[in-house]
């Protein structure tokens, strides 16, 4: 009896290995913190800041809000793929940049109308190109970078996140982006987290 117990045990075990290993297991991502050289240049821009007050000048120069981006090379080139929802209004919009040089591929895992993709394109590029993505939608109030690790721990891409008018939706930050490794290939999902 307790023979037939451990091989139901052992062939229970086997199984749930075998599984994960064909369907692939989840990534994680982490939103980025700012670099020392961009706190520098924030430190830098909040004393001109407080200068200008000081001395009572009227400047009235629009600054774009400060926000982490990761510091690669203009040579280092990315897939950029829109994750673009069903029509303007659906909040599941989001951009990721998948590192080329790294083998691993990034595949969305929604129809195919529901995203875009641009090649070869420079960091540099990939904001430019999200700045004008978002910035027809006025429900979106800014974005904000989170890096995508490998299986390894290497990073093996960035999203670049939306957040919304927090009053409309709830969240200022509604999605849920699952990425799934599986013999390099990652596919990602995009959704809303539970109650929004």
């Amino acid at each position: 009896m307790l023979r037939k117990f451990l091989i139901t045990l052992a062939l229970a075990i086997a199984v749930a290995v075998l599984s994960s290993c064909a369907f692939g297991f989840y990534l994680k991502s982490e939103e980025l913190v700012f670099s020392q050289a961009q706190k520098d240049d924030i430190k830098a821009m909040e004393e001109k800041k407080a200068e200008d007050k000081e001395g009572k000048k009227n400047n009235n120069n629009y600054r774009p809000p400060v926000r982490p981006v990761p510091q690669i090379s203009e040579d280092t080139l990315f897939t950029l793929i829109y994750l673009l929802g069903r029509d303007r209004h659906d909040k599941r919009r989001a951009v990721i940049l998948d590192l080329e040089e790294d083998g691993i591929e990034i595949i969305p895992t929604v129809p195919d109308f529901e995203y875009e993709i641009l090649q070869s394109v420079s960091v540099a590029e990939a904001i430019y190109e999200t700045e004008i993505f978002f910035g027809h939608q006025d429900v979106i109030t800014n974005y904000y970078f989170k890096t995508v690790f490998g299986p390894n721990g290497n990073i093996i891409g960035y999203e670049i996140r939306p957040t919304y008018v927090e009053s409309l939706y709830g969240s200022f930050d509604p999605l849920e982006i699952k990425y799934k490794y599986n013999r390099r290939r990652v596919s990602v999902s995009i959704g809303l987290k539970k109650g929004l």
